[in-house]
């Protein structure tokens, strides 16, 4: 399997981030026979070339990202054309059809007016839906707006019983609880 220079970067990358891990871990590696001393600045270093290395390789899958598509691009251009020529071709055949023969210039004008009748149909539909919808979502306005407006009243409710039964019976309980409906109220003064 060949390597191309792309895989190339990725697996130079891959070393890199490996020795430059190994490089900023250890101050010096012990062999049996040497001894090397890495000091912070190889490290540094080293973690710039592979800081490179892997923008390199970033780059280049771009690159790759970009050529895909505009191959993808260049085979629907050519689909295109391909159907507009189809197209053209399957025009002047119809032409010439109708040209020969005079029935079939009348069924073809039986058709697009049937078409039209279809559109306008399609098109009254359509505009039923819209008014459905905006009818639907009316509905939906004027539901929230109740929702809203029973939420606010068993608020205001649940408020002035709190307040009477404290100004009834000024306990510690009642007390608590009058201090939550204010909190309360307080929290949900802005959607009030």
């Amino acid at each position: 399997m060949p390597i191309d220079f792309q895989t190339f970067v990725a697996i130079f990358a891959t070393l890199l981030v490996f020795l430059t891990s190994v490089v900023l871990s250890y101050d010096t590696l012990e062999f049996t026979a040497y001894r090397i001393l890495l000091p912070q600045w190889v490290g540094l270093l080293l973690a710039t070339v592979t800081f490179f290395t892997v923008a390199v390789d970033q780059v280049l899958r771009g690159f790759i990202r970009v050529e895909e598509v505009q191959r993808r691009a260049e085979e629907v251009q050519r689909r295109a054309e391909e159907a507009q020529r189809n197209a053209e071709e399957a025009e002047f055949r119809t032409r010439q059809t109708n040209f020969i023969a005079e029935e079939e210039q009348r069924r073809i004008q039986e058709e697009q007016r049937r078409i039209r009748e279809e559109q306008r149909r399609i098109r009254e539909e359509q505009r039923n839906a819209e008014e459905a919808e905006f009818r639907t979502r009316q509905t939906n306005l004027i539901t929230e707006e109740a929702e809203r407006a029973a939420r606010r009243a068993r608020i205001e409710a649940g408020c002035r019983a709190g307040q009477i039964r404290f100004q009834l019976e000024p306990s510690a309980d009642h007390r608590r609880e009058l201090v939550a409906l204010l909190a309360l109220l307080e929290e949900y003064r802005q959607t009030l």
